[in-house]
């Protein structure tokens, strides 16, 4: 089975990004997410932001469910920037009361969603051809942002996985669950 966690509106759960992820991360990579929401308002799945809790430079979220549909967001901001940039914003149903389980692969100038391991979505975004590189006091964070102001995934006793995998040369890494 999977870790199972539990996200209040007060929660906030996160650590310092060495602990969890390599510096500089990979420039291809994927993340997995397994999760369950339970209300329709959407939030940060997980983040990872500078020191000050400012700008989220690697992360991915929901959004609120609009008119029966919802995005899945990824956040990537390169280092020299100074305000969060959304690289990809994917739309599908919403997922409230549902279990979802998704992949969000970056190669390249491409970032792809994959829903039950088929291929969903695709689109193009620029990109630095340096990998990103974290402060050594940046945060990452499970179930919100930090001190960023967006808003908090919340889901009561449901499961909830992070997994993030990166690619270097001809190797495949797969980091701890998050």
């Amino acid at each position: 089975g999977y870790p199972a966690y539990s996200f209040s509106p007060g929660a906030n759960v996160g650590r310092l990004t060495k602990s969890f992820i390599p510096d500089p991360f990979y420039y291809d990579f994927a993340i997995t997410v397994t999760a369950k929401p339970t209300t329709r308002s959407g939030g940060v799945l997980f983040a990872i932001t500078n020191a000050y809790q400012k700008i989220v430079q690697l992360g991915v979220a929901l959004s609120e469910v609009e008119d029966g549909a919802q995005r899945v967001v990824l956040f990537y901001t390169d280092s020299s920037s100074s305000s969060t940039q959304e690289a990809a914003s994917f739309k599908m149903g919403d997922m409230t009361g549902r279990w979802a389980r998704f992949t969000l692969t970056v190669q390249g100038t491409q970032v792809r969603l994959f829903m039950d391991c088929e291929e969903f979505n695709r689109v193009d975004f620029i990109r630095s051809d340096q990998s990103l590189t974290f402060e050594a006091s940046s945060g990452i964070f499970v179930g919100n942002a930090g001190g960023t102001g967006l808003p908090r995934f919340v889901a009561y006793s449901k499961v909830f996985v992070q997994q993030v995998y990166g690619h270097k040369g001809k190797e495949f890494i797969r980091s701890a669950p998050l």
